[in-house]
């Protein structure tokens, strides 16, 4: 007998072995079979702003994208004249965006980066 069988049959008493009482299987029914997706519709006046940092050996850059109700794409990046480190580097990157977005004179603005750390902190939370 195999080391995979043995594991596999070891895997398969522990189971028995351990099987919970009045189980329910859980069912997998989907009735709406062409719904993919429902995603709450926001008012045609939201912007959208994604902001991000580059810190590597060519030196600092950080840049946003402010997209508009109509999906109209504004690009904005800088690059840094000192050293930063990764977390400085995205604040520069959140206030180079915010500014933008007040340029633009924006009223209602969804902002989005993959740190919640920095997310949180221009909450205030």
């Amino acid at each position: 007998m195999t080391r995979r069988a043995v594991k596999g049959s070891v895997i398969a008493d522990h189971l028995v072995d351990n099987a919970i009482k009045d189980y329910e299987p859980l069912n997998f029914d989907f009735p709406d079979k062409d719904v993919l997706i429902v995603e709450e519709e926001k008012e045609p006046d939201w912007w959208t702003m994604y902001f991000d940092r580059a810190v590597n050996v060519y030196g600092n850059k950080v840049g946003a994208v402010i997209i508009s109700p109509n999906k109209k794409q504004y690009l904005v990046s800088i690059k840094l004249q000192f050293e930063y480190t990764s977390n400085t580097a995205k604040y520069k990157a959140c206030i180079l965006g915010l500014d933008t977005a007040l340029e633009l004179k924006t009223k209602k603005l969804d902002v989005y980066e993959d740190s919640m750390l920095i997310i949180c902190q221009v909450k205030g939370e």
